[in-house]
């Protein structure tokens, strides 16, 4: 009985075993090669998710391929730029597996692993960065630089892997350095150049500043000219209608010499003023009540000078 129980014991190990060898799972983000004796076809592929089955040891084998993407970084490299200039460049490369047809069986045939498409990816990679050597340093790395262009053209130098079953996705540049050397003759000659700029910009400042100037002088000149000439006008007027009144005074000189009294008291005394004065003196007789009086009515200091006679 024991005996009995030990070789079923045994039968039991032996069909769990066969049957594990018989199976095989795809995950979901894998894809499976199935070879038959060492040889694939067509249909050696199995993309879709789950349990699946295969003949048993040595007859069948599976590799199992991640399709997820895939990042690999360069080292730093040195290039030369089109104008000469010395850089440093890392940048990197995300891909994945062709699972469109017979992507995956071509990714196979040609690597095998994963792992072995990452070192056949790494020289080709290095290649093909080299097209930053068609670039200017002020294209990769001026205001409106070319960065994505070059990068796009990395990009497109990788698409030979398509045909080994790898797909290209995105190539970035993720560092972009200068060497000490190249680092120190480049910013002197940035600060060359923004010195330059900076005399340009104060030139046309002055320049600038000089019209503006000028453009004020002229007007002020032109405003001038035109209040001169508004004056003289009003001057001109004035002394036209003046002529009419002193024409009249002219008839009559007692009225005028009165009324330039009555304005000479009318100015002195506007203003804070303390003075002593005889009373008998033009135009301050006007303030003594017994003035004399002449034939016109006009009160006349007392003094012989201005006295009228009648």
């Amino acid at each position: 009985m024991k005996r009995i129980f030990i070789i079923g014991i045994g039968i039991a190990i032996f069909v769990i075993l066969l049957l594990f060898s018989m199976t095989f799972t795809v995950s979901f983000h894998q894809v499976g090669i199935l070879s038959r004796f060492g040889q694939t076809d067509a249909n050696s592929v199995v993309s879709t998710p789950g349990l699946h089955f295969r003949l048993p040891f040595f007859a069948d084998s599976v590799t199992l391929l991640d399709t997820r993407t895939q990042v690999r970084q360069s080292p730093l490299e040195m290039l030369q730029t089109k104008d000469g200039q010395q850089i440093v460049v890392k940048s990197y490369l995300l891909w994945n597996i062709d699972t469109e047809g017979e992507g995956p069986l071509r990714f196979y045939r040609s690597y095998s692993s994963v792992e072995a498409a990452q070192l056949a990816i790494d020289s080709q990679f290095r290649d093909a960065i080299s097209v930053l050597s068609s670039y200017s340093f002020e294209s990769l790395t001026g205001l409106n630089n070319e960065l994505p262009q070059a990068e796009h053209a990395i990009l497109n130098r990788l698409n030979s892997l398509k045909e080994s079953g790898i797909v290209p996705l995105t190539v970035g540049i993720n560092r972009l350095l200068l060497p000490p050397k190249t680092t120190t003759a480049v910013l002197e000659r940035m600060q060359a150049r923004r010195d330059t700029l900076a005399d340009q910009l104060r030139t046309k400042g002055r320049a600038d500043a000089e019209a503006i100037r000028a453009d004020a002088r002229a007007k002020r000149d032109k405003i001038e000219a035109f209040a001169s000439q508004r004056a003289e006008d009003i001057r001109a007027e004035g002394e036209k209608q003046a002529a009419t009144y002193l024409e009249k005074m002219g008839e009559y000189e007692e009225l005028a010499v009165f009324l330039s009294w009555l304005d000479a008291v009318e100015i002195a005394l506007s203003q804070n003023t303390t003075l002593v004065l005889e009373t008998n003196l033009a135009p301050w007789h006007l303030l003594d009540l017994n003035t004399e009086i002449d034939s016109s009515g006009i009160p006349q200091p007392s003094n012989t000078e201005n006295k009228v006679k009648e």
